[in-house]
């Protein structure tokens, strides 16, 4: 009988020591699983867009949309072009009330001959020079006042009508009025020695001015 309670008494302080073994292995187990305290901020961002949008004039005083050719007609002064004659004319740009930034490009022009001319065609011997300018006016003292940023030629050269201005001209950015104007004084040239056959005929030069926003 002794023997008897004493294996009794063992298993159950066994029993008892794994039941607390086990509270002690739970007891662990909850305090690993407890949530961390959260907060949480907020940052909002309002995003629009900018406006960009021009127009031009060949006077410094109609402006208009030109937005498709012919456009508006360059002035320039003068009668029918003979042998080594000059002939100046400009056009200007400027952004509407509120408008940003831009650059000023223009690819090579269309010419077009007229329609009832035989070669040689007067387009092929015309050629020409292009400079940037902010203001009205365009004359041989244009070209030759001060130091002129050249877009087509140079001082001492000339491009034919093929010839697309490469440098970008400045389009200021406008507050609540139109902005500042930027543009191109042409000077085209008929050279000396134009061969005779070219009497009486006509060419038609339609220049596409490009402006570009900037950041």
């Amino acid at each position: 009988m002794g023997r008897h309670l004493v294996a009794r008494r063992r298993r159950t302080f066994t029993k008892v020591r794994a039941a607390l073994a086990g509270a002690l292995v739970l007891g662990v187990g909850a305090t690993m699983t407890l949530a961390s305290w959260t907060d949480t901020e907020f940052a909002t961002g309002s995003f629009a867009t900018s406006r960009f949008d021009t127009q031009s004039s060949i006077d410094n005083s109609a402006w208009a949309d030109n937005t498709s050719a012919p456009g508006a007609t360059i002035t320039f002064a003068g009668t029918g072009m003979s042998p080594d004659t000059h002939r100046y004319g400009y056009v200007l740009i400027r952004g509407k009330a509120n408008s940003g930034a831009g650059t000023l490009t223009f690819a090579a022009p269309t010419v077009t001959n007229g329609a009832t001319d035989a070669s040689p065609f007067l387009g092929p011997a015309l050629q020409y020079k292009a400079v940037a300018i902010s203001a009205a006016g365009c004359s041989s003292s244009t070209f030759s006042t001060g130091t002129p940023t050249y877009i087509v030629g140079s001082a001492g050269a000339y491009a034919t009508l093929a010839a697309a201005g490469s440098t970008g001209v400045a389009l200021p950015a406008a507050t609540a009025s139109p902005g500042a104007p930027a543009g191109y004084c042409f000077d085209v040239y008929l050279p000396a020695g134009a061969d005779t056959q070219l009497q009486g005929k006509s060419v038609t030069v339609i220049w596409t001015v490009t402006a570009t926003s900037v950041p």
